[in-house]
């Protein structure tokens, strides 16, 4: 079984990071979304509601893409009109919200995207099973290791998802980083695909959903980047979006309110590479990005433009693989990326 590549790697001297659990009233009150936490708990899309029905896990079918296939899972269903809720949004930056694709999404012609390396069973059951059991039929799409086993591979297939191998190299070429007391050290343990070997995986991953969806050409709707360890789903999000009027082009989400881009996370990269303090902003999480086909890939190019830069210079090569939030966060707040809008 291979192992996870996403570990951390370097100096122990790193702060450590905490799991926030939100304990507010509108949190409380969220319903929709996909709950993917990399340092927090977040939820994708913002529900108010003013009751629900819940009820016990209960025996589900959920018909897979083209019809084809049907399996069966375990999940609790939450029974909620959205027809006549309201979305929060805000945009930290701008007044004006970004404009609504005109065009309806078609959740059998959407993807969501995730690099599920070195995972079990379970975990896949608990993505991928939360998300057909919405009733989703359309595209999943996810990276694993070249040799998983029968039971994953089986379970993927009755799923119909789309599988795509991902080989790490024996040795990265990203060398050279300075790690959190200025050390530089040797990355000879740290993870690149071996199609990428100058990106640490955190950032070759961005690399990897560029190519799938070129691939995959019938991915022309929505599409949702996202990790897929700690992520599981309560709605379709692409039915939910066009029922919320959310259809925007690229969409960011908000960690915890309590989060600032003052945590280390952003603030030790971005001033060592850029000199620069993102400041007391909302921290945005780069483990859960949505938008249209166009959006989506105009946001990795943003993405892999700025990893480019900071792979070049000796102070932005930060002894730290969950950067990539710390430069999303960057790119957001100086406002680099198009169309943006950002949800609570």
């Amino acid at each position: 079984m291979a192992t996870n590549p996403f570990r951390y790697h370097g100096s122990s001297k790193l702060p450590p990071s905490s799991s926030i659990v939100a304990e507010s009233p509108r949190l409380r009150t969220q319903l929709l979304g996909v709950i993917s936490s990399s340092i927090t708990f977040i939820l994708l899309y913002s529900l108010r509601w003013a009751s629900r029905d819940t009820d016990p896990p209960i025996h589900m079918e959920s018909t897979l893409l083209r019809g084809e296939i049907k399996k069966k899972s375990y999940f609790p269903v939450y029974r909620s009109s959205i027809s006549d809720v309201e979305p929060t949004l805000h945009g930290i930056l701008r007044k004006d919200v970004p404009s609504i694709i005109s065009s309806v999404w078609n959740p059998s012609q959407c993807a969501v995207l995730g690099l599920a390396y070195g995972y079990g069973l379970w975990t896949f059951r608990d993505f991928v099973g939360s998300l057909r059991a919405t009733g989703y039929n359309g595209y999943i799409i996810l990276g694993i290791s070249p040799n998983p086993g029968e039971d994953v591979l089986d379970y993927l297939e009755h799923q119909n998802v789309t599988v795509k191998y991902v080989e790490m190299a024996n040795r990265c070429t990203y060398n050279g980083t300075i790690g959190y007391d200025g050390r530089v050290i040797n990355t000879k343990d740290w993870n690149c695909a071996k199609k990428y070997p100058d990106y640490k995986i955190t950032w070759g991953r961005f690399k990897l959903y560029e190519d799938w969806l070129k691939e995959e050409v019938g991915v022309t709707d929505g599409i949702m980047l996202t990790d897929v360890r700690d992520a599981y789903f309560q709605r379709d999000p692409f039915v939910a979006a066009v029922e919320l009027d959310m259809q925007h082009p690229l969409m960011l989400f908000e960690e915890h309110p309590d989060m600032k881009n003052t945590h280390w996370l952003t603030d030790i990269p971005v001033s060592s590479c850029k000199k620069y303090k993102v400041g007391e902003t909302q921290v945005l999480c780069s483990g859960s990005v949505m938008g249209s086909r166009e959006g989506i890939l105009g946001y990795i190019e943003t993405m892999v433009e700025e990893f480019d830069l900071w792979k070049t210079q000796q102070n932005c090569r930060i002894d730290m693989p969950g950067d990539d939030q710390s430069i999303h966060n960057y790119l957001y707040y100086t406002n680099r990326f198009k169309n943006a809008t950002t949800i609570p």
